[in-house]
C-alpha cells in the first residue's frame, strides 16, 4: 500500500484562482495585431444542393480579404447541405461588422429536396435519404457472437462476426424463463450538453509555423487531424489549448469528418495559411446550438427471470440519432446496461442488435455518458417494472443481479480484446449506502398505496460505464522533472474540461517524490512543449493517465536517488525523499539537500533538472490477472442513483426533487473534485424535467430553442444533489486504486426518475422528457385526442 500526503487530500484546483479571477486565457482571449474576423453563411434548408453561388458583392465591399465556398475550398465546404446550420460559405474581414454586412452580399441559388426530422421517420424504409445512395437505419459494423467459454477463465475465447452481440441462445434463454418482462418503443430524446464555452478557434502563423488556439479534450490527436485535413506537416501546426470552458464530451474535434461540428478550425486554419494573418472564427451561442447535439434513442427491451428474481436473459434492440451524420459511436454504449456489463452476474444468455438513424437534424457528438444513458433508461425502467411484478423489492432485485468484482465484461469493443475481467464494482454498498439515505425500507411504498393530490415517489437505478480501453491505440505519456530547488513539474497534455485532472495529476507526482503538493508545477498548454496525451473522454484520464505520471515520477525519483547515492556511498535501495532532500531511510540525520546531490552546475552545464519519462500502453501490467496478458482487468465507473420526489397529481408538475448519487470510485484522489463529479447527475435531471429536447419546425426544420432562454439547463435552483463517495481499496488498474468518477452522474437519472414517478403515482412514462401532459395523460386526467388538438 503506498503512504500518501497529497492523495486523499481536497488540495485548492492547480486552475482554480485563474478561473475564477478571470485571469484564465480561453481561446477567445488570445488577441493579435491584424487579427481577421470571420463570419460563417449558413444553411436555411435541412437539405438542399447549391445550384450557384455569387460572391463577387461581397468580395468587393472593402474590408474583406476572402470569402470561402465550395468552388475554391472545397476541404472546408460542400454543394450539399444537411441541416439547417450547415456551411455554405464564410466571410474573413477586417471586423466583424464587414464581415456581417457582405454575409449578406452573397447571392445563393438553392435546390431544395426532401428532408425527415425524427428518428421515428427516419427509420421508415421509405424515409427521404440524409445522404444520397445511403439508407439513413445502418446496423453497428462491429456485431459479434462471443462463444468458446474457458471453463477455468470464464472468458470467451471465440469472437465471430454477426448482424447483433450476442452469447448464449437466447431462445432457449426465454423459453426456460419463469417470467418475462417487455417494453417497447422506449424513447430517449435529442438533447444538447450545456458547455458555457462556444466553439472556435484562432489560427496565427509566425513566419514558420501555424499555431491554433481553441478549447481541446485532446491537444496531439486533434493537431494531427488538423494539419492533415489542411494538407501541411505536423512540424507546421501547435496546438494551444491554455482553459477549456467546459465541453461534457461534446467538444472532441475532428477535422477529417466533415459531419463532426469542428469546421472552424479547417476555416481559420486554411484562411490563415492563405492570407498569412490571424484569424478569428468563433461560434456564437445560436451556432453553437446547431452544432454537436446528443442522447436521442428509440428502445426495446425484454429480460427473462427465474422465479426468485434471477436474470438470466435479456434482448435489447437499441436505435440511436446521429443528426446529419454525426457521431454514431455513441450507440455502442447502450450495451453497457445490459448483461454483457452491468447485469453480467447471472446472465446467461444476450442478444443486442444496436443501430444507428440519420436524420436532418443537428450533428451529433458525445456527452458525458456517451450512449450510455439511453441503454440504462430502456434496462432499468424495465428491471423495475420486473422487480413489481415478481413482488421484490427494487434495491434487492438489482443487488441479486448487477456486476460484481471478477464478473466478466463482455462490452464488444472494437479493440482486439473479447472479453475482461471486471476490475471493481461496489454497486451492491452504493445501493446500500443510498437506500440508508432515504430510509429506503420505511419511506417507500408500492404506488398503490399512495393517495391525495401531492404524491411522495422513490426511484433508483444503477448502471456501469466505460472507464479506459486496454488494446493498441490506448496510451498515454507524462514526464516528470525535479529540479535543484525542490520543486518539480508535471509535463502532460492531459486536458482539464473541468473534471480536476491537471490537480489529481499533480497529487500523484506530490505524493511519489514524498514533497508538497504547492511544490508541483505543470506544463500542459500546447502541443510543442508536451508528449502525446490521451483523449479526455471514456472517463479514462485517471486510469491511462494516471500510470504514465506515476510511472514517470518514479523514474525522475529514481534517477535523484541514484545521484545521492553516489555522494552518500550508500545503495539507492536505502534511500528516501521529502521536501528538504534525499536521507539514509535507516538513519535521516546522513542527508543532502537536493541541490547537493545534483551537483556542480553553472552557465555553461551541470544538472540543471532531471526528467523521469513514461509511456502508458495499456494495459499496464497490473491490469494483468496474474500476469496473463488474456486475462485483463478493465475499470468500469459504476454506482447507483436514488431520486426522492412529489408529484402534484391534478397538474402534473414535480417538485422536491432530491438526487441521491452513490458511486464507488475505489479511492478518491481529491474528494472535493470527486464530490462535483457526482453532482454532474444533474444533466440527467435536465432531460428529466426541464422539457428540453430538439424541437425544430416541421415545416422547415429550424431549431425552435436556439439560446438558453428556450433551452434551459438545470442549475442547482432546480434539484439538491448528495454525492455519496464509497472507496472500496483494491483495483488493480489505478496505482492508488482509483477508478473514474467522470460520466456516470447523467446515467441512470432518467430511469430513476421514470421509476419515482410511476412509485409517486403507478404512471410508467416512456418518452423522455417527463412533462406535465405526459403524467396528466398517465392519469386519465387529460385525453389523448385533446392533446393533439
Amino acid at each position: 500500500m503506498i503512504e500518501t500526503k497529497s492523495i486523499g487530500t481536497s488540495v485548492r484546483q492547480k486552475d482554480g484562482p485563474a478561473r475564477v479571477t478571470g485571469s484564465a486565457k480561453y481561446y477567445a482571449d488570445f488577441i493579435f495585431p491584424g487579427m481577421l474576423q470571420t463570419r460563417i453563411l449558413r444553411s436555411p434548408y435541412p437539405a438542399a444542393d447549391i445550384i450557384s453561388i455569387n460572391t463577387s458583392e461581397a468580395e468587393a465591399l472593402p474590408g474583406v480579404r476572402l470569402v470561402m465556398t465550395h468552388e475554391n475550398y472545397p476541404k472546408a465546404f460542400r454543394s450539399s447541405l444537411y441541416y439547417v446550420g450547415d456551411l455554405v460559405a464564410a466571410v474573413i474581414a477586417d471586423d466583424e461588422t464587414i464581415a456581417q454586412e457582405a454575409m449578406a452580399l452573397i447571392k445563393v441559388e438553392y435546390n431544395k429536396k426532401k428532408f425527415v426530422l425524427s428518428i421515428e421517420d427516419g427509420i421508415k424504409p421509405d424515409s427521404p435519404q440524409v445522404f444520397e445512395g445511403i439508407d439513413n437505419c445502418q446496423d453497428w459494423a462491429f456485431h459479434a457472437i462471443l462463444s468458446d467459454r474457458d471453463p477455468e477463465s470464464r472468458l470467451f475465447k471465440t469472437k465471430t462476426p454477426s448482424d447483433y452481440n450476442g452469447f448464449g441462445d437466447i431462445e432457449q434463454g426465454f423459453s426456460e424463463a419463469d417470467v418475462i418482462v417487455e417494453q417497447k418503443g422506449l424513447k430517449y430524446a435529442y438533447c444538447k450538453g450545456p458547455a458555457m464555452e462556444p466553439r472556435g478557434c484562432t489560427a496565427s502563423f509566425d513566419g514558420t509555423k501555424m499555431h491554433v488556439y481553441t478549447h481541446s479534450q485532446g491537444l496531439h490527436d486533434e493537431k494531427l487531424c488538423l494539419a492533415q485535413a489542411l494538407g501541411i506537416n505536423a512540424n507546421m501546426l501547435n496546438y494551444v489549448s491554455p482553459f477549456t470552458g467546459s465541453s461534457f464530451g461534446g467538444k472532441n474535434a475532428f477535422p477529417l469528418d466533415r459531419n463532426i461540428a469542428s469546421h472552424y478550425l479547417v476555416i481559420a486554419g486554411l484562411a490563415c495559411l492563405d492570407l498569412k494573418k490571424p484569424v478569428h472564427c468563433p461560434y456564437s451561442r445560436e451556432e453553437e446550438m446547431v452544432s454537436g447535439w446528443s442522447r436521442g434513442s428509440i428502445g426495446n427491451v425484454k429480460i427473462g427471470f427465474k422465479k426468485d428474481g434471477t436474470l438470466t436473459t435479456m434482448d435489447l434492440e437499441h436505435w440511436q440519432e446521429t443528426g446529419s451524420g454525426g457521431d454514431k459511436y455513441p450507440a455502442k454504449n447502450a450495451m453497457l446496461a445490459t448483461g454483457s456489463v452491468l447485469y453480467s452476474r447471472n446472465c446467461q444468455h444476450l442478444r443486442g442488435k444496436i443501430r444507428y438513424v440519420n436524420t436532418n437534424r443537428f450533428p451529433a457528438s458525445g456527452w458525458q455518458g456517451y450512449g450510455a444513458p439511453e441503454g440504462v433508461f430502456a434496462v432499468e425502467t424495465t428491471m423495475d417494472i420486473a422487480a413489481d411484478q415478481m413482488g421484490i423489492d427494487p434495491v434487492e432485485i438489482r443487488k441479486k443481479n448487477c456486476m460484481r468484482t471478477g464478473d466478466i465484461d463482455s462490452g464488444w469493443d472494437t479493440l482486439s480484446y473479447k472479453s475482461c475481467y471486471i476490475s471493481s464494482s461496489g454497486i451492491r454498498d452504493c445501493l446500500d449506502e443510498g437506500a440508508k439515505h432515504l430510509d429506503w425500507k420505511n419511506n417507500w411504498q408500492h404506488p398503490s398505496k399512495k393517495t391525495g393530490r401531492i404524491r411522495h415517489g422513490l426511484g433508483v437505478a444503477i448502471f456501469a460505464m466505460g472507464a479506459g480501453r486496454p488494446g493498441p491505440g490506448n496510451s498515454s505519456e507524462a514526464m516528470v522533472k525535479i529540479y535543484p530547488d525542490g520543486s518539480a513539474a508535471l509535463v502532460c497534455a492531459i486536458a482539464d474540461i473541468g473534471q480536476g485532472q491537471h490537480t489529481v495529476q499533480c497529487q500523484i507526482v506530490a505524493d511519489v517524490l514524498g514533497l508538497p503538493y504547492k511544490n508541483i508545477g505543470i506544463v500542459c498548454h500546447d502541443t510543442d512543449s508536451t508528449p502525446f496525451a490521451t483523449l479526455v473522454a471514456n472517463s479514462c484520464g485517471t486510469w491511462i493517465q494516471g500510470w504514465a505520471t506515476y510511472e514517470a515520477a518514479i523514474d525522475a525519483k529514481r534517477q535523484v536517488l541514484d545521484l545521492a547515492a553516489l555522494k552518500l556511498g550508500v545503495p539507492t535501495q536505502a534511500l528516501s525523499m521529502n521536501e528538504k532532500g534525499v536521507f539514509v531511510t535507516a538513519e535521516p540525520e546522513k542527508c543532502l539537500t537536493f541541490a547537493e546531490a545534483f551537483g556542480a552546475r553553472g552557465h555553461y552545464g551541470g544538472i540543471h533538472e532531471v526528467t523521469g519519462y513514461y509511456i502508458n500502453n495499456s494495459p499496464h501490467p497490473n491490469g494483468l490477472k496474474d500476469g496473463k496478458k488474456d486475462q485483463v482487468y478493465i475499470p468500469k465507473e459504476k454506482g447507483a442513483q436514488f431520486i426522492s420526489l412529489d408529484v402534484d397529481t391534478e397538474t402534473g408538475m414535480i417538485s422536491n426533487v432530491e438526487v441521491v448519487m452513490a458511486q464507488n470510485v475505489g479511492k478518491a484522489l481529491n474528494p472535493k473534485i470527486v464530490a462535483g463529479q457526482l453532482s454532474t447527475s444533474r444533466h440527467g435531471v435536465e432531460n428529466a424535467i426541464l422539457a428540453n429536447d430538439c424541437i425544430v419546425d416541421k415545416r422547415n426544420g429550424w431549431l425552435m430553442t436556439p439560446n438558453w432562454v428556450d433551452y434551459r439547463h438545470c442549475t442547482s435552483m432546480d434539484c439538491d444533489v448528495k454525492p455519496i463517495v464509497i472507496e472500496k481499496p483494491g483495483d488493480p488498474t489505478h496505482p492508488f486504486g482509483a477508478t473514474a468518477c467522470g460520466e456516470g452522474a447523467a446515467c441512470p437519472s432518467l430511469a430513476a426518475f421514470s421509476n419515482a414517478i410511476f412509485n409517486a403515482t403507478g404512471v410508467r412514462i416512456i418518452e423522455t422528457p417527463f412533462t406535465p401532459d405526459k403524467i396528466l395523460l398517465g392519469l386519465g386526467k387529460i385525453q389523448p385526442k385533446r392533446r393533439a388538438k
